[in-house]
């Protein structure tokens, strides 16, 4: 079924991540980071925070990070960003 939506996608130019439910990650600079289509919050610290998005876990390591903004599609958050990654 996967493979079929992303055939249909590619061949009709549809954004992925709205057809496949990809998360899509903005970083501005080292101070603040944006997540859609994420699924939940594993872990929140201001040292760290873990969200699980359908491609796995997104770990975010800093200081000072808070919650700047959180929706049921999307997650701000602010602080000194160092380290952004999949486990």
């Amino acid at each position: 079924m996967l493979l079929l939506k992303r055939k249909l996608t590619n061949f009709f130019e549809l954004p992925k991540e709205i057809m496949l439910n990809l998360p899509v990650i903005n970083i501005l600079g080292s101070e603040e980071i944006g997540i859609e289509n994420y699924r939940n919050i594993i872990e929140y610290t201001s040292e760290q925070v873990r969200i699980l998005t359908s491609c796995g876990v997104l770990k975010i390591n800093g200081n000072g990070m808070v919650l700047k903004s959180i929706t049921a599609e999307n997650i701000i958050i602010a602080g000194k960003i160092g380290h952004v990654g999949y486990i």
